[in-house]
């Protein structure tokens, strides 16, 4: 095809990204060597010098395929490479040693969480009691809040002897997988330390690259504070002009969310195109020179690494750095390269040195916006050429955000469940603000060094910051400003994406095949909702949630939702949103209706029955014991099918098969793990089923 010779990164990058889906879904089935690249590599090599292969038209697809094949394969073990759980030196394999200390380098400055101080250690030595040991491996460690964690710094020494675990699975289901998350950022254990249970090495042991981007931005976090910008308005402006979103509140992100105006409290693409636009017009008068043409785009790209070093090099930063530096490159080379392949090459060079950012919602999000926004809002500009310089400048905001919409709103909906609807004026407002922000952050970064001037600059930014706070919780505050609690199966995501190419397809060609793939593609997706409807109006389940310390059983039938609870759930029914939100929006269940234990069900009601501890659903009977339960006469046998242990159940295993003998038991998490385990190792000897909640997760019961 002639289409491709113009893009040849997109031809290379999207084998290697094949490659790395496929380690990621069949590593298991497929074992694909090192070796295998070098023998396609070589079958490569062989059939370019082939001159029937170069000259021989029919016989390209030889080549082509070779060279597919070698990026699929580069893609498949760059993935394996990065997997380092499996590597021979990982500090898991030597876990079993109970008496082991561990020696690791902090790899980036502690942040501040509700309930701890967190952070990456890059573990490097294992000291045992014989010898020690070079190893590797990342590890989460969380220290607690009585530890102090301030002097801390990106490159300490951190040595301490409490063993990492691994990061568990959800327990529930639908909860968000952090395993998952912290896999792709090379992940796999953690660790709790309070102060006692570790000591510091100061000193710098990191990278000086990276540790003079933490100091860059900490010295630019001082001068915040040192001219009084505090609260609400420094966590927004330091989010917004350097990427430090530790201070945001859950409330801010809950305005900024629903609002639609996250992504400029995350340094991207936006802030790094408003900073290339800045560079590109002070170093105008380079360009007139004939030296200048080059030292004006060396100037470009220093400027845009330098802001992306003050961010402290967040991946979301270098991603559209790297973007923008390529652009540079390709202008001042004189060449014509498309933004695609410029895009390609981006990705490529990234997903060579990280390939699990490709699972990364931030990076399929930011390629998305900008693959949108170039594909199209060239189309949309022609609906409308507004003469006004003023109506110019709204209109391209406009549509340059109904285009990254139209590209980034099925995966949005995908993975948070919620769309702001008020996006196009979000963004009418908000990108403007972003740009005066930003502006006025480097100017008062520059005048910080006069305290008048400086003080002058911190009122004004002080004052925009406030004005879009206030603009964000107006819109926020909208009459159905945010759609949430959507759900969008992965399927049904990629039918809506094939729906909007086929239509841009159809309105670019006007051929008739395009109209029936966008009329077949609506029907899959009317097919695919009625499907998702049936089954969820003939859902039946119950649910024995894990939530620490506390008991939580769900009762589903059709989209009713009923849950069990104690009285500490019943009181303070927010707990339930980490671990059952997820659920709940992924089987369309109406908000739950909340009944203690010590309660019962009103007569008549057809869902289930539930009193004194005993409950029918659905045809099956269920015990509930607490610790308050009342022993029959020995003897007397209770004829259920299930017994939920929780409150730690003042019976042993032995009498607990005796009084409901047939029965499987299952205990939640409410329960002492000392107690879980007396029950696991009776219940074994016996022989009968057991359900530990807290080291299995969830216990689910589908009903017919």
């Amino acid at each position: 095809m002639k289409i491709w010779p113009g893009f040849p990164f997109v031809r290379i990058v999207l084998p290697l990204i094949s490659g790395i889906l496929l380690h990621r879904y069949l590593s298991e089935w497929l074992n694909l060597s090192i070796y295998t690249i070098a023998i396609l590599s070589l079958l490569l090599i062989m059939a370019g010098l082939s001159g029937r292969i170069i000259t021989g038209y029919g016989s390209r697809w030889v080549f082509g395929l070779l060279l597919n094949l070698v990026f699929v394969m580069l893609g498949f073990q760059l993935a394996s490479l990065h997997h380092e759980l499996n590597s021979s030196d990982h500090f898991s394999g030597l876990l079993n040693d109970e008496k082991a200390i561990f020696s690791g380098i902090l790899a980036e400055p502690p942040s501040e969480r509700a309930n701890s101080f967190r952070a990456i250690v890059n573990i490097d030595r294992i000291y045992q009691v014989q010898d020690a040991r070079s190893c590797k491996g990342r590890v989460m460690v969380y220290f607690s809040k009585d530890t102090v964690v301030s002097g801390l710094k990106y490159g300490d020494r951190i040595i301490f002897s409490t063993p990492p675990v691994r990061v568990t699975p959800p327990a529930n289901p639908g909860e968000f997988d952090y395993a998952g998350y912290l896999a792709n950022k090379a992940i796999y254990h953690q660790v709790y330390l309070k102060r006692a249970a570790y000591s510091v090495s100061k000193g710098n042991k990191g990278h000086w690259l990276r540790a003079l981007a933490f100091n860059v931005r900490d010295g630019f976090l001082q001068v915040f504070s040192q001219y009084g910008i505090g609260g609400r308005e420094f966590a927004v402006a330091a989010a917004l002009m350097i990427g430090y979103d530790d201070r945001l509140d859950p409330e801010q992100r809950r305005e900024f969310s629903g609002a639609g105006a996250m992504h400029i409290l995350c340094v991207s693409g936006l802030h790094v195109g408003i900073v290339f636009l800045m560079a590109d017009k002070f170093f105008f008068f380079l360009g007139r020179r004939k030296k200048g043409k080059v030292l004006k785009p060396l100037m470009i790209i220093l400027v845009i690494w330098l802001y992306a070093l003050i961010t402290g090099l967040a991946p979301s930063v270098m991603r559209a750095s790297l973007m923008f530096s390529l652009v540079t490159v390709g202008n001042a080379l004189s060449r014509k390269s498309h933004i695609y392949n410029t895009l390609a090459a981006s990705a490529f060079f990234l997903l060579i040195l990280n390939p699990a950012m490709l699972f990364e919602v931030g990076f399929q999000l930011s390629y998305a916006a900008v693959i949108g926004i170039v594909t199209f809002q060239p189309h949309l500009k022609k609906i409308w050429a507004p003469q006004s310089k003023v109506l110019k400048y709204l209109w391209d905001i406009l549509l340059v955000s109904l285009a990254a919409q139209l590209a980034t709103g099925p995966l949005s909906v995908m993975y948070f469940h919620q769309f702001p609807n008020y996006f196009l004026l979000t963004n009418l407002l908000v990108i403007p603000f972003a740009g005066i922000l930003i502006y006025t952050g480097v100017i008062f970064l520059f005048f910080s060094l006069l305290p008048a001037f400086g003080k002058i600059a911190a009122f004004v930014l002080v004052t925009e910051v406030k004005s879009l706070n206030w603009v964000i919780a107006m819109i926020e505050d909208l009459p159905g400003a945010v759609s949430r609690n959507l759900f969008l199966s992965g399927f049904s995501a990629l039918l809506l994406y094939m729906l909007i190419l086929a239509l841009l397809a159809l309105y670019l060609s006007n051929k008739r095949i395009w109209f029936s793939i966008a009329l077949a593609t609506v029907l899959l997706l009317a097919a695919d909702y009625a499907r998702v409807n049936v089954l969820r109006a003939r859902q039946q389940m119950l649910i024995v949630h894990s939530l620490n310390r506390h008991s939580a059983i769900s009762l589903v039938m059709g989209r009713t939702h009923s849950i069990l609870a104690d009285s500490a759930v019943i009181s303070e029914p927010g707990m339930l949103n980490y671990p059952l939100e997820g659920f709940r929006i992924k089987s369309g269940l109406s908000p739950p209706v909340l009944v203690g234990f010590d309660a019962e069900t009103p007569a008549g009601d057809q869902v289930y029955f539930y009193k004194n501890g005993f409950l029918r659903f659905s045809g099956s009977r269920f015990a509930v014991i607490s610790g308050g339960f009342i022993k029959p006469p020995r003897g007397r046998a209770i004829n259920v099918d299930y017994v939920i242990l929780t409150s730690n159940a003042k019976l042993n295993a032995d009498d607990l098969t005796a009084y409901f003998p047939g029965a499987e038991f299952i205990a939640d998490a409410s329960n002492a793990y000392r107690r879980t385990m007396d029950w696991k190792d009776g219940f074994e000897k016996a022989g009968v089923k057991f359900h530990p909640v807290k080291d299995k997760g969830a216990w689910i019961l589908s009903l017919p």
